[in-house]
């Protein structure tokens, strides 16, 4: 099995930074639990090669053992598994791999999850050899309850609540920041140099599989016009919208300037909507006006997700959508005990 390692160790060297000081080290294995990489946590002070690595067989292979099982039949997806020093999680990479995040016992496992479950697909992405941006975003949690306990030798499954998940979605930012662009590639995987500016609203609809969760989610995307005169109309769009991309275009710093405004104005209408803020067109890095932190900065001050797109390459657009319908669904986690 040819994998390219480059790219293996940078996205993991990602998750990493994102998962922070609780981390103790990141594991790839095959089925069969044999490892194919592994590092550490960067605050870690044990060693990966003679702590983790060293005894990883006796470790996880009882687990890794139950755990093939069940993705023999498909059905296990992610799952995890408590031992007095270390809490571990398991999400299903692939056909190929599982990926295994060694955490410290004191660790609480609602916040990594998700980033967890991101990375396993991109693992997986990078096993079928396609195209993979090892940026992991920074996923901000609105939750502060426990709802994945610690349970010493259990292996526990992570599922959703209910299979299908159905919501209003929409993507509010200045004109000509490529709104109608994202959202065509993320339902067509199709990009157009010529849209036309959006008057009113445009509708799509586009579903978001989450094959290890055994769940899915239903978009109903509105695409609002950007332009001021259509902002009296706007208003009675984004009533009762449960989901939202914030976008702007990095190369007009107008339109991040805007985007408070947006904002407001949206949480104004919808109080309870989830959103996350897109920088787009990092295609274009000779053109960039606005830094990856600029970006950050007001997703910090709005307290909200931050991820980059190119909707004309396609890059993260998928995950830009997928990490929103996480961000919603992941309320709804269970446990069960394997």
């Amino acid at each position: 099995m040819s994998v390219d390692r480059k790219k293996l160790e940078a996205l993991l060297k990602w998750y990493i930074q994102e998962i922070g000081k609780d981390l103790i080290a990141v594991i790839v294995v095959n089925r069969e639990g044999l490892v194919i990489e592994a590092i550490s946590g960067k605050s870690s002070e044990k060693t990966v090669d003679e702590e983790i690595v060293g005894g990883v067989s006796a470790l996880v292979e009882p687990v890794l053992t139950r755990i093939t099982k069940e993705f023999s039949s498909g059905a296990f997806g992610t799952g995890t598994f408590d031992t007095e020093d270390y809490r571990l999680i398991f999400c299903e990479a692939g056909p190929d791999a599982v990926f295994v995040t060694v955490l410290d016992a004191v660790a609480m496992i609602d916040p990594v999850f998700p980033y967890a479950y991101l990375t396993a697909e991109k693992i997986a992405r990078v096993f079928d050899g396609r195209t993979v941006s090892p940026v992991i975003p920074k996923i901000v949690s609105t939750k502060d309850s426990q709802l994945i306990e610690r349970k010493k030798d259990t292996l526990q499954k992570i599922k959703i609540q209910s299979g299908e998940y159905a919501y209003k979605l929409i993507l509010g930012g200045e004109g000509g920041v490529g709104k109608t662009s994202m959202v065509h590639r993320f339902v067509e995987d199709t990009f157009q140099t010529d849209y036309k500016s959006t008057i009113g609203t445009s509708i799509m609809k586009k579903e978001c599989l989450f094959e290890g969760l055994s769940s899915k989610v239903r978009f109903v995307i509105w695409d609002l016009a950007g332009q001021a005169q259509f902002k009296r109309v706007r208003m009675s769009y984004v009533e009762n919208a449960e989901a939202g991309l914030l976008i702007y275009d990095v190369t007009r710093k107008e339109t991040l300037d805007n985007l408070e405004n947006w904002h407001k104005e949206i949480i104004t209408a919808s109080p309870t909507i989830s959103l996350i803020l897109v920088g787009n067109k990092i295609d274009l890095t000779e053109k960039r006006q606005v830094s990856t932190e600029e970006g950050q900065g007001l997703a910090l001050k709005l307290g909200l997700t931050y991820i980059e797109t190119s909707a004309k390459t396609g890059e993260n657009i998928n995950d830009a959508f997928k990490m929103l319908a996480l961000q919603i669904i992941k309320r709804f986690v269970v446990t069960e005990e394997v």
